[in-house]
């Protein structure tokens, strides 16, 4: 009886360790915050895209923020910097000329990557689907990039968009 009740528990270990496992392993692309980064302000938004960066960026690596300036409505853009620079929103503003709202890393830090600039192209319900690192040839191809990826994934982020 003594042998059983050590085989039970180590069973409910081996169970309770293999949820605990599950749920650290679980991919970092699956679940963006997108909730936290606040209500859309117009239309329909179909897919989000998040630029992490700093004041301290090179000036040729923040020109993809000219570019996302100029971005349909379906598409909103948000931009991230560290916490030490939220109080400078004002002055990144005037250097960078971003027209996009701008928030803290804070409710994101999951998310911060080694490298910035890095945009991520996030869809409504929080799936990453495009990583990109910043590095000043933006204006080469990301309109390109940009549309087509709209123009072949729009039945995925149209299926997702209500979930």
């Amino acid at each position: 009886m003594r042998k059983l009740i050590m085989i039970l528990m180590g069973v409910i270990i081996l169970f309770l360790s293999s949820i605990i496992y599950r749920e650290r392993i679980t991919p970092v692309t699956t679940h963006f915050p997108v909730k936290r980064l606040g209500k859309e302000l117009s239309g329909e938004v179909k897919l989000n895209l998040i630029l992490y960066f700093s004041m301290n960026n090179c000036i040729p690596c923040l020109k993809v923020i000219d570019l996302l300036d100029e971005l349909p409505d379906e598409v909103r853009v948000i931009g991230i910097v560290p916490e030490k620079e939220i109080m400078l929103t004002n002055e990144i503003r005037e250097k960078t000329g971003a027209l996009f709202p701008i928030q803290s890393l804070k409710r994101s830090k999951r998310y911060n990557p080694i490298y910035a600039p890095t945009l991520y192209g996030v869809g409504s319900d929080g799936i990453i689907y495009f990583i990109l690192p910043c590095v000043g040839f933006e204006e080469t191809y990301f309109r390109e990039y940009l549309t087509e990826f709209l123009r072949k994934a729009y039945p995925l982020l149209q299926s997702r968009q209500g979930k």
